[in-house]
């Protein structure tokens, strides 16, 4: 004969006095204050917790620092990092302006070329970065990337430009051809890069 334990109100008050109710204390230490009266709560660190700052997860609605410390963890990368990624972007934007110049100066069909070119410049140097750093990820990698090919660039493909419209060149306008193919390059490489 089996006997079933039945549950009473006064074993289910003991049995909720036997788990710990959680402190005072926050469970991490989290800068963010709620800047008025709410009954909202982050999940990770049980602060009062505003409707206009929480962020949706699948646990739960956090607090703005939870996601940011939460996103901090996915990159590795150091200041060396960085410098790597600015001098093997100037030095791939430098060659990239010298192709987009010499693909602007093939005549009729050089726009057409250009809408190609440019996106295959900002690929590969993309792909040139990141075999260089291997499994290192910085959450501003395309930003440097993208300056540094700027101004790699530049000698070869805006300052022919300034100097022509300066002399008043009547063929100035094509020579904002390698510009347009070096905005498709940046574009292509920072698109590829904030992946």
């Amino acid at each position: 004969m089996s006997t079933s334990i039945q549950q009473t109100p006064a074993g289910m008050a003991e049995k909720a006095a036997a788990i710990p109710m959680p402190s005072s204390q926050f469970e991490i230490d989290c800068p963010y204050q709620a800047t008025g009266p709410t009954t909202l709560r982050c999940s990770k660190c049980n602060r009062p917790l505003m409707p206009k700052d929480a962020r949706r997860t699948p646990t739960g609605y956090v607090c703005p620092y939870y996601i940011k410390a939460r996103v901090a963890t996915f990159y590795n990368a150091n200041p060396i990092h960085y410098a790597i990624v600015v001098a093997v972007a100037l030095v791939l934007g430098a060659v990239a302006g010298f192709a987009l110049r010499f693909v602007a100066s093939i005549g009729f069909f050089a726009i057409i070329l250009t809408f190609f070119v440019g996106p295959a410049i900002g690929g590969i140097v993309a792909e040139a970065i990141r075999r260089v750093l291997g499994r290192t990820r910085g959450q501003h990698f395309w930003l440097a990337a993208a300056v540094a090919v700027v101004v790699g660039a530049t000698y070869f493909t805006v300052l022919p430009v300034l100097l022509s419209f300066l002399v008043g060149s009547p063929n100035a306008i094509f020579g904002l051809i390698p510009i347009l193919g070096l905005v498709l390059a940046v574009s292509t490489l920072v698109a590829r890069m904030r992946v």
